[in-house]
C-alpha cells in the first residue's frame, strides 16, 4: 500500500495584493501538491522581491532568522537587481514571475526537498566575479543612494562600504561613480526610477 505524501505547505509574503493573490491562485491549481498556509507554518515561503525595494528587505530578514522555511524569491525578470539583493540577504533560491503554475509548484517541491534552486550564473555580476555584497552595494549606488545611506541600510561601517565599492569598481573596470552606474545599467541593474 502506497502512502500518499502530504501537500507542501507554502506561505506567501508580498506587499502587492495582485502578486499575493496571483501566487495563491496559481498554487490552488495543484491542491494535491501544495497548500497555502501562514508563514509560521510554511515549509516554503514565496517572497516577492518588491519588498527588497519597498522596505530594504526588512521583512526578509525575520523570515530567514525566525522560520525554518526555505525562502524562494519571486523575481521580476526586468529587475534582476532585486533578485540579487534578496539572494545576497540570504534567500535560498528564486523563481521567475513568468513561470507557469506547474513550474511554480515544481520549484516549490524542489525547494521543499532541499534541492539547489540558484545557479552561480543566475547572480547579477557573476561573470565579472562580483560577490553578493558587492552586487548589493552597486545596486544601491545605481539607485542613487549615498555611501552613508548604504552603510545605514546594510548595517555596515562607512569604511566597509568604501572597501566594497573599491573592490567592485576594480572588477567592473570603473574609475568613477558615474562609470560604475553606466556599467550597472548596461548589465541588468535597474535605474533609480524603476
Amino acid at each position: 500500500m502506497q502512502v500518499r505524501a502530504e501537500p507542501t505547505r507554502v506561505g506567501i509574503v508580498s506587499h502587492q495584493e495582485v502578486m499575493g493573490k496571483g501566487l495563491a491562485a496559481m498554487l490552488a491549481e495543484h491542491p494535491e501538491r501544495v497548500v497555502v498556509t501562514g508563514v509560521e507554518d510554511a515549509q516554503v515561503v514565496l517572497y516577492d522581491v518588491f519588498g527588497v525595494n519597498r522596505n530594504q528587505g526588512s521583512d526578509l530578514e525575520p523570515l530567514l532568522r525566525e522560520t525554518r522555511a526555505t525562502v524562494l524569491a519571486v523575481s521580476r525578470d526586468l529587475r534582476p537587481d532585486l533578485r540579487a539583493r534578496a539572494l545576497a540577504a540570504g534567500a535560498h533560491g528564486w523563481v521567475s514571475m513568468s513561470v507557469t503554475s506547474a513550474e511554480l509548484v515544481d520549484a516549490v517541491a524542489a525547494a521543499a526537498a532541499g534541492e539547489a534552486l540558484t545557479e552561480p550564473g543566475d547572480r547579477l555580476g557573476h561573470d565579472v566575479g562580483l560577490t553578493p555584497r558587492e552586487v548589493e552595494v552597486l545596486a544601491l549606488i545605481t539607485q542613487g543612494v549615498s555611501n552613508q545611506d548604504i552603510a545605514e541600510r546594510l548595517y555596515l561601517s562607512i569604511n566597509s562600504v568604501k572597501s566594497y565599492i573599491r573592490s567592485a569598481y576594480a572588477k567592473i573596470g570603473a574609475t568613477s561613480r558615474s562609470r560604475a552606474v553606466a556599467w550597472c545599467l548596461l548589465n541588468g541593474f535597474a535605474p533609480a526610477d524603476a
